[in-house]
C-alpha cells in the first residue's frame, strides 16, 4: 500500500499538466468557462517521465454531475476532440487529466477546467 501512495505523491510532484481547451489556443479561466464550438479540442502537455504509460482523461457533464466519461489515453496522445472525449453536446463541461503509470496507478488530477460548448 505504501508504494502506491508514494507513487501517487511522486506523480503529483512530477506533473503539472497544463490543460488547454482550444479552438485556436484559448486558456481557460478558473472563474469563467471558456466558450468553444462543437469542434473544440482538449490538449495537455506531454510528460517527460518515461515511466508514464498514459493519461486518464475525465470529462464531466456539469448539467448532470453524475455523468462522467473517463478514458485512458496512450502516452503519445496529448490532443483529443471534445466530442471523442465525451463532451458531445452544447452545455457546460469540466475536464481533468491525470498522468498514469498504468490504468490503476495515476497521479492527482489537474484542477477542473471548465468550458461551455456552443453550437455556434
Amino acid at each position: 500500500m505504501k508504494p502506491i501512495v508514494f507513487l501517487a505523491k511522486h506523480l503529483e510532484l512530477l506533473f503539472m499538466i497544463s490543460l488547454l481547451v482550444s479552438v485556436g489556443c484559448a486558456t481557460p479561466s478558473k472563474q469563467t468557462p471558456t466558450t468553444v464550438g462543437l469542434l473544440c479540442s482538449i490538449t495537455w502537455d506531454k510528460t517527460s517521465d518515461p515511466k508514464v504509460t498514459g493519461y486518464q482523461l475525465t470529462v464531466i457533464d456539469q448539467s448532470e454531475r453524475a455523468k462522467q466519461v473517463v478514458q485512458f489515453i496512450p502516452v503519445d496522445t496529448t490532443k483529443v476532440s471534445c466530442g471523442d472525449a465525451g463532451a458531445n453536446h452544447e452545455g457546460l463541461w469540466g475536464v481533468t487529466v491525470q498522468a498514469c503509470y498504468d490504468k490503476s496507478t495515476c497521479g492527482s488530477p489537474t484542477e477542473v477546467t471548465r468550458m461551455y460548448i456552443t453550437a455556434k
